[in-house]
């Protein structure tokens, strides 16, 4: 798929063999009035993508290749994209991605759960690397995004997954990476297909965290918030917690990890945390930010743009947008924790129950011994158990 149709004033150009012509995505009849329903023709074939009848016509006359296109619509707004090229300038879908779809594939499986590979939703706007139907009915969409993607772009295709009832789990490899903390994510080392594919342990570094309340008076150091003293509150402080990556597919499947959005000073933060974690934070009086304004700015931007005809021009012209590096920007995923504000509440203190002493009764052990005791100053214990009786 073509990352950057949805932030570019450019259009791909796509010849329809059916029609044996240029197709003009901007009018409703596609420039085509004697093919009526022509677009929901060609999104509805499910063919193969080179059987479709679908090409880039610049490749085809200045570099002599035949470049199979297939198409889609998100937002709205008509896309034509390349499909697994084999020239200079285009990227197919590399050996990591593929190793990554598989595993998340058999990791879902192997918990009892539905895989489907490349799942397209119906209208055409929506493909998802790996959809897995997890306990409940809930479906999550794991997709595996190795390459350079705008926080534009994730935020779009995340919205897109989203109105079809779809969590999606970004995975990257890079911790500079634009998506993080945009969209749901996860975070692992960058290794090779075979390294993916085997059925070694696959660490998550990124993207997954558990709960810490603290009491503020039993921190080493003062007070996060006053910066001096202590405020008697309890202080939520959420820690990285690496995961392995299969228990974490099977988990986020079955519901036990959940997907939290909180928000520190101005900086909102996305991850993944146990359930019960979640229910702790909420009930000790946290609060979570919303997704909704996250995407607002980028639904009002797109509805903006509208049908508004754009130029064609082949997105190998600007294949040089996908070797952006960013070697002076620091890490997104820089590894620490996220203090947030503590709770107006303090959360109770956890003690030990409190049983009941008999008299003449041993109350040594957590189970208590029972046997005949006599009256000791540290309380009723038998002669096993009386002051010094383990001495020799």
């Amino acid at each position: 798929m073509d990352d950057f149709d949805g932030e570019t004033s450019k259009r791909n150009p796509v010849f329809c063999i059916l029609v044996n012509a240029p197709l003009d995505l901007d009018r409703d009849d596609l420039g085509h009035p004697d093919h009526p329903d022509l677009w929901q023709r060609l999104l509805a074939d499910r063919r193969p993508v080179h059987r479709r009848g679908l090409y880039c016509p610049d490749c085809l006359a200045v570099r002599g290749v035949s470049a199979w296109m297939y198409v889609y619509e998100r937002r709205g707004v008509r896309i034509a994209a390349h499909h697994n090229p084999h020239h200079d300038g285009h990227h197919g879908e590399s050996d990591e991605h593929k190793a990554y779809k598989e595993r998340y594939a058999r990791a879902a499986e192997s918990g009892g759960h539905t895989a489907e590979v490349d799942a397209v939703g119906a209208d055409g706007r929506r493909r998802t690397g790996v959809l897995v139907t997890g306990a409940g009915g809930r479906r999550f969409g794991f997709d595996a995004q190795l390459s350079y993607i705008s926080a534009a772009t994730a935020r779009s295709r995340d919205a897109a997954a989203s109105a079809d009832g779809i969590t999606t789990v970004w995975h990257t490899v890079d911790p500079k990476s634009p998506l993080i903390d945009v969209v749901r994510w996860t975070r692992a080392d960058d290794l090779p297909a075979a390294a993916i594919r085997d059925d070694r342990d696959l660490l998550v570094r990124g993207g997954v965290r558990t709960l810490d309340l603290q009491l503020c008076e039993r921190m080493p150091a003062p007070c996060p918030e006053r910066r001096q003293g202590s405020c008697g509150r309890r202080h939520p402080r959420w820690n990285p917690r690496p995961r392995q990556f299969d228990e974490l597919v099977r988990d986020i499947a079955d519901g036990a990890y959940v997907p939290l959005t909180v928000q520190a000073g101005r900086a909102l933060h996305r991850f993944w945390a146990p359930a019960p974690d979640l229910e702790t934070y909420l009930d000790s009086g946290g609060a979570l930010a919303g997704d909704d304004h996250a995407r607002q700015g980028a639904a009002t931007r797109s509805a903006a743009h509208g049908r508004r005809p754009r130029d064609t021009q082949c997105a190998v012209d600007r294949a040089a947008r996908r070797t952006r590096r960013f070697g002076h920007v620091p890490p997104r995923d820089g590894g620490g924790a996220i203090w947030l504000p503590a709770a107006g509440i303090p959360a109770p203190i956890p003690r030990p129950p409190l049983v009941s002493v008999r008299e003449g009764v041993c109350s040594a052990g957590r189970t208590h011994c029972g046997a005949e005791a006599r009256l000791y100053p540290a309380g009723w214990l038998c002669d096993a158990h009386r002051p010094g009786a383990n001495r020799r």
